[in-house]
């Protein structure tokens, strides 16, 4: 009877230290679960997690950047630079790679501008941003380039500097898992103030990139990505000078973050038909005809109407 009364005991005693085992194991699955962030470039995503009032997403899209703990991780930018590493200048300007064609033409990288939205009216705006880029310190990168909104083209100069370059593996727990490294700055662009409608650009920077060990360099990650990611994107805001009006800008390769219904396609990006306009008739058809893009950055700068203010 003893051991039978023993036997009965041990089997509670057991079975609660399960019941413990299976509340841990659940509590931290719920931990893992809720540091898996929701995906800024979807709206079905976007529309439970974030409000489409909102105008600066640049603070959410940078914590979107940064790992977290459902990723393995490491900050390698004072190694990079302990290192002596240099950066390809892609990453701080609007030149995009071009892949061999069919006759065998060599890769190279072609002048082009970034596609953009600003605004909750989601007009489209075109950030040209010149190759030349200068160092000015360790972290810290001078740009200029021009914006276009329908027919107003400004110029502006600018700083991007880096704040964290992380190495991230895709599993926490699996150190030969797939891997990829991320570019965290934030940027400000200002406009000659001398030009109409113009105003200056403030947000967060994020690329993704690739350590060229070989030639010591971090370059442009070209492969990364595809229709769902992208990258390089810029997430912030415009402010003009004149009204001290403040609008959501959001610039990149190609598929933007924090748009909401504006992108409603699934695979590629597809604008919903409400935002419709000449100049997004006229992404449509360069994305179709790449080598009709207008090269509006090459023209002269000509006198606007107040009906082309921002």
């Amino acid at each position: 009877m003893l051991n039978i009364l023993l036997m009965n005991k041990w089997q509670k005693i057991t079975n609660k230290i399960a019941l413990i085992v299976v509340l841990m194991l659940s509590s931290c699955s719920v931990m893992f679960a809720q540091s898996k962030k929701s995906n800024p470039f979807y709206y079905t995503e976007l529309s439970e997690q974030a409000d489409y009032k909102h105008i600066d997403f640049s603070s959410e899209y940078k914590e979107w950047l940064i790992p977290d703990s459902s990723e393995r991780f490491e900050d390698i930018t004072h190694e990079l630079l302990g290192n002596g590493y240099t950066f390809e200048r892609a990453l701080f300007n609007s030149e995009r790679f071009t892949y061999e064609d069919m006759n065998g033409k060599p890769l190279y990288y072609k002048e082009t501008s970034f596609n953009g939205i600003l605004g909750d009216k989601y007009a489209r705006i075109e950030i040209f941003i010149h190759p030349e880029v200068e160092r000015m310190d360790s972290l810290t990168f001078k740009v200029n380039g021009k914006s276009k909104v329908e027919e107003n083209i400004c110029d502006f100069t600018g700083e991007i500097h880096i704040e964290h370059i992380y190495n991230v593996w895709e599993r926490v727990n699996d150190p030969d898992s797939p891997n990829y490294y991320v570019m965290v700055c934030n940027y400000l662009f200002t406009e000659d103030k001398a030009q109409y409608g113009t105003g200056f650009f403030k947000g967060t920077y994020g690329a993704y990139c690739y350590i060229d060990k070989a030639n010591k360099m971090i370059r442009l990650d070209i492969d990364v990505g595809g229709g769902e990611f992208n990258k390089r994107n810029y997430v912030g805001i415009w402010q003009s000078y004149k009204t001290k009006a403040v609008k959501r800008c959001v610039w990149g390769d190609y598929r933007m973050p924090y748009t909401f219904d504006f992108d409603i396609g699934s695979e590629d990006m597809r604008i919903n038909p409400k935002y419709n306009s000449p100049e997004w008739e006229q992404w449509q058809y360069e994305m179709h005809n790449p080598k009709e893009k207008n090269r509006w950055w090459k023209t002269l700068r000509k006198e606007v109407s107040h009906e082309t203010d921002r």
